[in-house]
């Protein structure tokens, strides 16, 4: 293939497309504090909205690739980008927190059809170097359109634009969407059905409820006075999530297509791998939401002044990403430790930074602690997402990513939740900034102890490095990029 071949219409499309689903992603982290002023939301509904996209997303994300292989990528990247327009309206519209949090949901699962078609639509048009030169740029654009959708976001909101407010985290994106759409009908090159197993739409309803049973006790937990039902609740997670597994078991024992294979799980670094997964979905989805939330309530800075510092977490992500290959090739296994300590050392650069910290102190001494973070998670995901894969047979790989995507985006709802019982039971009822800073330096010490795991975790990982000619597994270039700040 040609250079001049990565710049097909129906390339650069793809990659506009993939700019809009990361900007709607930017955009609305800078929301938050302002949705929560023009509709009475409290701090439970925004730990809700900020995991509703990440459940969505990660319970269709897990099917979504069979949905493609069983009616064709290009009818379900229309289907979902649809969805997302629809969302986006009810969103810009919503007259109600309940309605928010509703197409936040249906926001989600759009973007979950969505993201894994833009992939394979590259995965399908082009081979060899030709679709890794795609994917780094795909990868680039993906962290560009995070810091726009921040910073335009950020503008339009502190702006007030006709008196529109938070609204204008999405009602841009309603009429591009519609262009897009559009054209991605007419541009984009058909792609006829393949072969797939039968859907296991009962393993993933039962995988929401076990997410439901968890995420909801801890996050509605600490407004309701922690009540015995709230720690009943939080029990039936164990048995649900047992029958879940044991469901998938006798799937794959009549030969069929479970969600999640369980066979996978006897391959160690794919059992290591995914528990290390978890810590850092944990990690990547909760600690940068607390940090803009500080920023912008705590430290009383507008929608444009957080986006300013904090646009550089998304590029910072991506170089972090990029450098994670020679790293493998160079340190194996190790590469997930110096991920985890440079987490840790973000952490540690912003515990510093607000030590002390009056009232009279300027967000921008976390700059460094954020840039820190960024670094680190992309260099923390693209490892374990490449250790993970590693040893996993070519024929099993695609369930495999899915597992493992799955968990990342799962455990990025779980971890808001988690993180939020901290932050705001040290903040309370007093939103003052003392009282935030002592939030966030809660959710720095719980990073830093993920982070521990994390390494501790790594020792139990099998010795292998990569040799200079060996391939790095590609890590789906939407996970590269936070899913929400929230993963993206």
């Amino acid at each position: 293939m040609t250079r001049a071949r990565l710049w097909t219409p129906a390339f650069v499309l793809v990659v506009v497309l993939q700019f809009t689903l990361v900007i709607v992603n930017g955009s609305t982290t800078m929301a938050l504090p302002a949705i929560k002023a023009g509709l009475g939301a409290t701090n439970s509904n925004l730990q809700w909205f900020a995991a509703l996209f990440a459940l969505g997303f990660a319970l269709v994300l897990v099917m979504s690739g069979r949905l493609g292989d069983l009616y064709g990528t290009k009818r379900l990247l229309l289907i979902g980008f649809a969805g997302l327009v629809l969302a986006m309206t009810l969103e810009a519209i919503s007259p109600n927190i309940y309605l928010l949090l509703v197409a936040r949901l249906l926001q989600g699962v759009a973007g979950g059809l969505t993201a894994p078609q833009l992939s394979a639509m590259i995965q399908r048009t082009f081979d060899g170097h030709d679709r890794t030169r795609a994917f780094a740029v795909f990868l680039m654009v993906s962290a560009g359109g995070f810091m726009a959708g921040q910073l335009s976001s950020g503008a339009l909101i502190s702006a007030d634009v006709f008196g529109l407010g938070w609204r204008w985290a999405f009602l841009p994106i309603v009429p591009i969407g519609f262009v897009l759409w559009f054209f991605a009908a007419r541009l984009l090159p058909p792609t006829p059905p393949g072969t797939a197993g039968k859907l296991d739409i009962t393993g993933a309803v039962v995988l929401g409820v076990v997410s439901f049973l968890v995420m909801f006790p801890l996050i509605q937990g600490r407004n309701s006075g922690w009540p015995i039902w709230i720690f009943v609740m939080l029990a039936c997670s164990v048995p649900v999530f047992l029958a879940f597994v044991s469901f998938e078991r006798r799937i794959m024992a009549r030969g069929g297509s479970p969600l999640i294979d369980p066979t996978l799980f006897a391959i160690p670094t794919f059992t290591f791998g995914n528990v290390i997964t978890l810590l850092v979905g944990m990690l990547a989805s909760a600690a940068p939401l607390y940090l803009i939330l500080t920023i912008q309530i705590g430290f009383g800075r507008n929608a444009l002044q957080a986006a300013y510092l904090t646009c550089p977490m998304p590029f910072a992500n991506m170089f972090g990403s990029l450098a994670t290959a020679p790293l493998l090739r160079r340190f194996g296994r190790g590469t997930v430790a110096i991920g985890a300590a440079v987490c840790a050392l973000s952490a540690v650069a912003v515990l510093i930074a607000v030590h002390g910290a009056t009232d009279s102190v300027d967000p921008i001494v976390l700059v460094p602690g954020v840039m820190l973070l960024g670094f680190g998670l992309g260099v923390s995901i693209a490892s374990t997402i490449a250790i993970v894969l590693g040893d996993v047979p070519h024929a099993n790989a695609g369930s495999a990513a899915g597992v493992q995507s799955t968990g990342l985006q799962l455990a990025g709802a779980v971890g808001i939740a988690v993180y939020g019982i901290a932050f705001y039971g040290a903040i309370g009822s007093n939103e003052s900034l003392n009282h935030y800073l002592a939030g966030l330096r809660w959710v720095m010490w719980i990073s830093i102890l993920l982070a521990a795991v994390q390494v501790a975790l790594m020792f139990r990982l099998p010795k292998h490095r990569p040799g200079a000619e060996e391939e790095i597994p590609l890590g789906d270039s939407e996970l590269l990029v936070f899913p929400d700040l929230h993963g993206e």
